[in-house]
């Protein structure tokens, strides 16, 4: 059994298809929902690999179109490859 620590990390998840880059840029708000498969190392140090079940995206808009991208809140769709 894989057990890691509660505090700040990072991570590595793995999904089928792929996300809009748009919708998952750097600094973006995402809750994921899945499970622990494996470990990798990254930058040197092991890191969890998560199979995504779920993805959720956090609205980044403060003001603008509900038609950007950074305004989108809701479950992200993975494209298919």
């Amino acid at each position: 059994m894989l057990q890691w620590p509660r505090d700040e990390q990072q991570f590595i998840a793995c999904g089928t298809g792929y996300y809009d880059r748009d919708l998952v840029a750097q600094f973006t708000l995402l809750t994921l929902d899945g499970r622990v498969t494996g470990q990798r190392m990254f930058l040197g140090k092991p890191v969890p690999v998560i199979e995504i079940d779920a993805l959720y995206r956090h609205s980044d808009c403060l003001q603008g179109s509900e038609k950007s991208p950074e305004c989108y809140s809701g479950l992200l769709q993975p494209r298919k490859p």
